[in-house]
């Protein structure tokens, strides 16, 4: 399992696979660079599994997720745009359905 997920980062049809939805999704830019920050659910009622996606330069990472614990993945995703700023980009958040 834990191959397979590794896999899945570094190929984006991983992310076509499995149905997921997010709710937040920050869009960060610094000049002509772009960043997005998305928080992916697996069940949009529970908003559990869940996790932080960061898209950079055409790849895509998970930089954190939860199994059991609402909030988290929100909670590091808005910490990130947060620091995000604070290495001088332009974070902003967008209200977007299916990811």
């Amino acid at each position: 399992m834990k191959k397979l997920a590794t896999v899945c980062l570094f190929s984006s049809l991983c992310l076509l696979a499995n149905p997921a939805f997010a709710d937040v999704t920050y869009r960060c830019t610094y000049g002509q660079q772009e960043r997005t920050i998305s928080v992916v659910y697996q069940d949009q009622e529970t908003k559990v599994p869940c996790e932080v996606r960061y898209q950079k330069d055409g790849a895509t990472e998970i930089l954190w997720s939860a199994q059991n614990e609402a909030g988290y993945c929100e909670e590091k995703a808005g910490a990130f745009a947060e620091k995000q700023r604070g290495w001088g980009w332009i974070c902003t958040e967008t209200d977007e359905a299916g990811m």
